[in-house]
């Protein structure tokens, strides 16, 4: 393998160990009350035991693992009317037969200075309000959970649920990915 692959195989493996590294506690309001919960992780691994299989998809440079669960439909990237709100993660809509899907750029959602990156594929998510822009890799893969390194209690990238280590990739949870994008550009 080439010094110049090695670095950039380093580089994406060193972005993906940071992303996994937990962010300081946000302080906590005083009249804010936290009622806990069955952890999403738990969820996460019990919900795939059933479906381990994901979707490699490349954004930004970056490798990530899409639950096939999630995915409704794949297409090569369409036309896209104008997005509503003016925020480079969102790239626009997209007219399909079951309604109109909001399309988030993955390179955006990873970093700001990702967006615009090409992309070829539009991957939709669960329900179709959703669809993300980004390149696929390769076949879908099967990751066992016991192979996952998960995030626990993750304040930034909260989507992120954790990392495979073969293939080495980002693994996405599409629920929180969902909710994000939501909070971060309306319903």
């Amino acid at each position: 393998m080439s010094d110049a692959m090695q670095d950039v195989e380093q580089i994406v493996a060193d972005y993906l160990a940071e992303l996994l590294t937990p962010a300081p506690a946000p302080v906590a309001k005083p009249e804010l009350k936290v009622v806990p919960i069955q952890s999403w992780r738990d969820a996460t691994v019990a919900s795939r035991q059933a479906d381990p299989r994901y979707l490699l998809c490349r954004a930004g440079g970056v490798k990530l693992a899409v639950p096939m669960a999630d995915v409704t439909h794949m297409v090569p990237m369409p036309p896209l009317s104008p997005p509503n709100v003016p925020n480079p993660i969102c790239m626009g809509r997209w007219r399909h037969p079951g309604g109109e899907a909001r399309v988030a750029d993955m390179g955006a959602v990873l970093s700001p200075d990702m967006a615009g990156i090409s992309v070829a594929t539009l991957v939709i998510l669960r329900d179709r309000a959703w669809a993300i822009a980004c390149v696929i890799d390769d076949e879908p893969v099967e990751l066992h959970a016991d192979a996952i390194q998960w995030r626990q209690g993750a304040t930034s990238r909260p989507w992120l649920a954790g990392m495979s280590k073969e293939p080495k990739c980002g693994v996405v949870d599409t629920a929180a990915l969902i909710s994000w994008l939501e909070q971060e550009l309306g319903p």
